[in-house]
């Protein structure tokens, strides 16, 4: 939500960042293709929601997903994730990511 976060700086492009979040003064002032950088409000819970995505292909999804646990994780975020299948609550530490990394791994296949 607006106001829950503040800029904290900019870093490199990397595929499957936000387009809103693309510094677009820096592109034109020859800078590189960079992307804003926010901080979370201390106390603040990240819910990475499958929901929340646009209607694009599910690989899609699961890559911008992927990409967000690992984002999030990086900056010590405390983050949740909301798969169609079920939901892990906000938590930050290694065994979390190891668990959202794996339901991303194996979404959509049949259960053992």
């Amino acid at each position: 939500m607006k106001g829950d976060e503040d800029f904290s700086g900019l870093r490199s492009y990397v595929a499957g960042d936000a387009m809103p979040r693309i510094a677009w003064k820096a592109l034109a002032r020859e800078q590189g293709l960079q992307v804003k950088q926010f901080s979370a409000l201390q106390g603040q819970e990240l819910w990475l929601d499958w929901s929340l995505l646009p209607n694009i292909a599910t690989e899609r999804k699961l890559e911008l997903l992927t990409r967000w646990v690992l984002d999030a994780d990086a900056h010590g975020l405390m983050y949740g994730l909301r798969l169609p299948d079920g939901e892990l609550v906000p938590q930050h530490h290694a065994a979390h990511r190891a668990e959202c990394l794996r339901r991303l791994a194996l979404f959509g296949s049949p259960a053992p």
